[in-house]
């Protein structure tokens, strides 16, 4: 006989089945050789049937709507990711920052393409042609008129460039 008792939470394993093969062969051995611990087993064996016992008398039944609510829970699940719940899991940083970086990058190429990269400009012999018409002219003359003859005409652009030709082919001093 082995002097080694078991304690409460030996039998516990041993009503579970939870102990190893050897661990209860060995318990069985001790149970039927000790008197003291086949007592204390039976005590154990007792309390826990008295609670499983009262465990049933008190149980009580699920409320209908909890039970329906956890069924219909249940088969949403079954069913998959609603389309909402696929939209959110594709907006994730993970993938909306590259997206829309490339959705940016797009709009912004596809204005310059569209528009092109000429940007609205005046002609610059239009300011040429104006200062040379301007300063043809004497604006302190007496009995002349203040607007210049190649303005007051209706094919000024014409007379303007003209001038400005004239103006090119002559040496500082208005000589040629």
């Amino acid at each position: 006989m082995n002097e080694q008792h078991f304690n409460n939470d030996d039998f516990t394993d041993y009503l579970h089945g939870e102990l190893s093969p050897g661990r209860d062969a060995e318990m069985l051995v001790h149970l039927d050789a000790c008197a003291t611990c086949r007592t204390a087993y039976d005590a154990e064996a007792r309390l826990g049937e008295t609670l499983r016992a009262y465990a049933a008398l008190s149980e009580r039944e699920m409320p209908a709507g909890l039970a329906a609510g956890v069924w219909g829970r249940i088969e949403r699940e079954r069913e998959g990711p609603r389309w909402a719940t696929r939209l959110a899991a594709l907006l994730r940083p993970a993938i909306a920052i590259p997206v829309a970086a490339a959705l940016v990058l797009a709009a912004y190429l596809g204005s310059t393409l569209q528009h092109g990269s000429a940007k609205p400009s005046i002609d610059a012999a239009y300011y040429l042609n104006d200062h040379a018409a301007l300063t043809r002219t004497i604006p302190f003359s007496e009995g002349g008129s203040v607007v210049p003859p190649t303005l007051a005409s209706d094919n000024a652009g014409a007379d303007q460039q003209a001038i400005v030709i004239a103006g090119s082919m002559s040496g500082p001093n208005g000589s040629p």
